[in-house]
């Protein structure tokens, strides 16, 4: 997603937080749609994206076959390459997907597919909510092995299904692959409020176009011109938890066994307003912290940052 001009107005912000300066907690404030804003804890600069083909990173998912890596994407105008990074934001290596087009990838999510364990990256993003249909990809989650970032490797066995909307094409950059394999999509809110949708596991087998049923709509004002369009989202790893982000803020929420969301706390949200250039990962690395990643935006390099969003020890 390029840059709106909003995220100029964060500029003194951001740039303190990539010369690694730390932040005292604000205090809490009622925001959109009722939510209590409160400050997140321990927020650290991890680092930056500093290898220019990192400069749109659209997605964050933690590994799960290699220990403290993280999968992200390009998105539009981008190849369709999946990139490996660690916590400081060096890029450890890079594979192409093949078969796959980058129409606009948005979001990635790592979860199961059988007996293995697959990247899924969402070609969902749709700014002008004019795609027919959209798609997204599953490949088996490769393993990094010593230093390849200058040689592009190539990800065969790649799956795609493609989905049509019940109601009208949306935008989405935010997606979640549950235990079961279902995968979970919010949309960005541009109309029709924030929705989610889900694709069951049995989508894959069918060879058909998909059409994503309609689990929920969630209570988050979606105002572009204020940063409050969803961009990415996060499962916890036992899997009751979603953090849904937008440029500015974290929503926490649980999850139902019926894939409906609750929010939490009050309901409670963390404000990240300046803490990014144009924040759009998000990713758990463990069952309280979270790191997010920026593209550059208006900026030299997109920044990495780790921190925790619990509104139940506020």
């Amino acid at each position: 997603m390029r840059a709106s001009g909003w995220i100029a107005g964060m500029a003194l912000t951001a740039v303190a937080v990539a010369a690694n300066v730390s932040f005292s907690a604000a205090p809490a404030q009622v925001g959109s749609g009722g939510w209590k804003m409160i400050a997140p804890a321990n927020v650290l600069n991890s680092g930056t994206l500093k290898d220019p083909r990192l400069a749109e990173a659209s997605g964050a998912a933690l590994s799960r076959a290699n220990p403290d890596l993280i999968w992200t994407i390009g998105d539009s105008g981008n190849p369709p390459d999946l990139f490996a990074i660690d916590a400081t934001g060096s890029l450890r290596a890079v594979f192409s997907v093949a078969g796959a087009t980058n129409v606009d990838w948005e979001a990635v999510a790592v979860g199961p597919c059988g007996q293995q364990t697959c990247v899924y990256i969402a070609d969902t993003g749709d700014n002008s909510e004019h795609r027919s249909d959209v798609v997204i990809y599953r490949v088996p989650e490769p393993i990094v092995a010593g230093d390849f970032r200058t040689a592009t490797q190539t990800l065969a066995g790649v799956e795609r299904i493609k989905l049509v909307y019940p109601d009208r094409p949306h935008d989405v950059e935010a997606m979640a692959v549950t235990g079961s394999g279902e995968i979970l999509l919010v949309t960005k809110g541009r109309s029709a409020g924030v929705l989610v949708f889900s694709i069951p596991p049995a989508a894959w087998s069918t060879g058909q176009t998909i059409t994503p049923l309609r689990r929920d709509s969630l209570p988050i004002t979606a105002v572009g011109g204020m940063g409050r369009e969803v961009t990415g989202m996060a499962l916890s790893p036992d899997g009751h938890r979603i953090v849904v982000r937008t440029y500015r803020d974290l929503y926490p929420f649980a999850l139902r066994p019926d894939g409906t969301l609750v929010p939490l706390g009050a309901p409670t949200a963390c404000d990240i307003l300046g803490l990014e250039p144009q924040g759009e990962g998000i990713t758990f690395l463990n069952a309280r912290r979270l790191l997010l990643t920026s593209e550059r935006g208006l900026f030299k390099v997109g920044t990495v940052i780790t921190l925790e969003c619990d509104p139940l020890n506020q």
